[in-house]
């Protein structure tokens, strides 16, 4: 989602931070207290949500700085850290990338008692290929990123759920394993931190009365056979996103409590590089309420950049001297020999350029108007989180 200015909502924005708590700057231990970088309210487009259908929200970023600052986008959920094993024939792989925690809780302290489970929430992920980038958020700006939310209330005893007014608030992190190398580098910040929203009243309903479909299924290998870590949403009619699970060793899935209608399923593999989505429409009618399907995901054949998971990729070019260079046009070309990518980008009065690069060897011709062009390599590592380069363009007359 671009940055842009919020208007009148960016007024609220400001005006709120004197009134939340949850983002108050913290103590320290001399009494100091160290404002946030990056100050975030809420807002949803519904408040009354009606159980299947998810909370829908917006993010609202403000730069409390006197400085740029970089976010990654898009925040997801929050997973384990994967268990890396060294190889010294490989090339490092850097990890990051910025997440979103959901907290949900009954707004009735009665009910919060009578809570045998928590209430839960987490953001539903992109249905395809996620396509992760760098936003710029200058100091004092704003930048919006929308969510979807899904969300369980808690559970009493004998596994009964209980409905009614809740508060929803998240915590918005990001953390990067190279995330030093872009000040060292650039001179230039990439977000890391954690903060918190203000909490909002919404209210949890039972699904309605004639919510009686229901949609399953297996996910299967081109063998036929079950797959484990297939991440299969389920969209409306609109392509709105509603639902989603990961299967496990059985490759089952299964979404109930829903109004009969037209419906997507979308399965793909969750930790693919490449893109896997498969595509079925089904419709449930009074006929036929019920409906079970097949996601059969074959091996990709991928002949297409676009196919490819990219990685954000932020430059820096210089002058001998060190000093930024504008208008600076970066033309990047990656191969593997069947697949040829090339990106193309300018930099702007700070000498930055962001480009979506896939992971391995680019090369990166500079070029500018009255200039000879300058042939540099970039070799973006693989894994999540981003990379970042400095290049020195010496502008020699032609």
């Amino acid at each position: 989602m671009a940055k842009r200015r919020l208007g009148t909502i960016r007024f609220a924005v400001i005006l709120g931070y004197a009134w939340l708590p949850s983002i108050l700057p913290a103590a320290s231990a001399k009494g100091q207290t160290n404002p946030p970088e990056l100050k975030l309210l809420i807002s949803i487009d519904e408040q009354a949500l009606t159980d299947p259908f998810p909370a829908r929200i917006t993010l609202h970023l403000h730069n409390a700085t006197r400085h740029t600052l970089w976010l990654y986008r898009r925040a997801r959920a929050k997973r384990p850290a994967a268990e890396r094993v060294y190889d010294e024939n490989r090339p490092a792989e850097t990890t990051g990338g910025s997440t979103l925690e959901v907290k949900l809780e009954p707004a009735d302290p009665k009910a919060a008692v009578a809570a045998a489970s928590p209430a839960e929430g987490a953001p539903l992920e992109y249905v395809g290929l996620p396509k992760p980038k760098l936003v710029k958020l200058a100091a004092s700006d704003d930048y919006e990123e929308r969510a979807i939310l899904h969300l369980r209330p808690a559970l009493a005893e004998g596994q009964k759920l209980i409905w009614g007014a809740y508060r929803l608030s998240v915590v918005y992190s990001a953390s990067f394993s190279n995330g030093e190398e872009f000040q060292r580098n650039l001179d230039t910040v990439l977000w890391q931190g954690e903060i918190e929203s203000q909490a909002l009243d919404i209210v949890m309903r039972p699904p309605l009365p004639d919510s009686t479909g229901a949609l399953s299924g297996s996910a299967l290998g081109p063998d036929l056979q079950p797959r484990a870590g297939i991440r299969v949403s389920l969209s409306d009619d609109k392509e709105q996103l509603i639902d989603q699970q990961v299967t496990e060793a059985d490759g089952r899935f299964s979404f109930d409590r829903l109004p009969l209608g037209l419906y997507w399923v979308t399965g793909r593999r969750e930790v693919s590089t490449e893109d896997t989505a498969v595509f079925h429409h089904e419709e449930l009618t009074s006929a036929s309420p019920r409906v079970s399907t097949q996601l059969v995901l074959y091996p990709p054949e991928i002949y297409e950049a676009k196919k490819l998971l990219h990685k954000p990729v932020l430059f820096k070019v210089v002058d001998s001297a060190g000093q930024p260079l504008e208008r600076v046009t970066l033309d990047a070309t990656w191969s593997n020999g069947s697949i040829v990518d090339d990106v193309k980008t300018v930099t702007g009065d700070d000498g930055m350029a962001v480009m979506e690069l896939l992971p391995g060897r680019a090369f990166v011709t500079l070029k500018r108007r009255g200039c000879s062009d300058q042939d540099e390599r970039a070799d973006v590592s693989p894994g999540e989180g981003a990379d970042c380069f400095r290049l020195q363009f010496d502008c020699s007359r032609k």
